[in-house]
């Protein structure tokens, strides 16, 4: 009987240790532990948000880069805007002009479409259009295939 008890704990440990994985999580349920960077609570969150609402409002809680940002920890990909990947020069002074919006409130209204972990929208802050801001002001550029509801 206790060669039971013990193969029962030590079966038990083993389940629970390949059902868990490393990392811990931020104030947004995510992660980066031995598996790609993703999030637990936001996913959820992020399904609620799709199902009931095609605007987001709150905060900018981080920036991507110069065309992904995360508005109260959902990762938004702005709709129409391609920018130069990070590490280039210009994808760097993108994410760089970006990062002066970092905590303050958005308005981003979802389109529907999913890509990645990021749903995408047409995103204002402070009343100006995001996505038209960075192509006045950087090197990103209109991806007219993906301007679903022809902004611009």
């Amino acid at each position: 009987m206790l060669k039971f008890f013990i193969n029962l704990i030590l079966f038990v440990m083993v389940a629970a240790k390949i059902g868990a994985h490393s990392g811990g999580v931020n104030s947004q349920g995510c992660h980066l532990g031995l598996e790609e960077y993703h999030c637990h609570a936001v996913k959820k969150l992020e399904t609620n948000i799709k199902a009931k609402a095609k605007v987001l409002n709150g905060k900018i809680t981080h920036v991507r880069d110069g065309d992904t940002i995360e508005v109260q920890g959902i990762a938004i990909r702005l709709s129409a805007l391609d920018c130069p990947e990070r590490g280039t020069v210009g994808g760097d002074h993108a994410t760089k002009l970006a990062l002066q919006f970092l905590g303050l409130p958005a308005k981003c209204e979802l389109t529907g479409a999913k890509t990645y972990d990021r749903l995408v929208g047409y995103c204002s802050i402070n009343g100006r259009d995001f996505g038209e801001y960075m192509m006045e002001k950087s090197s990103c550029k209109l991806w007219k295939k993906y301007d679903v509801w022809e902004r611009y």
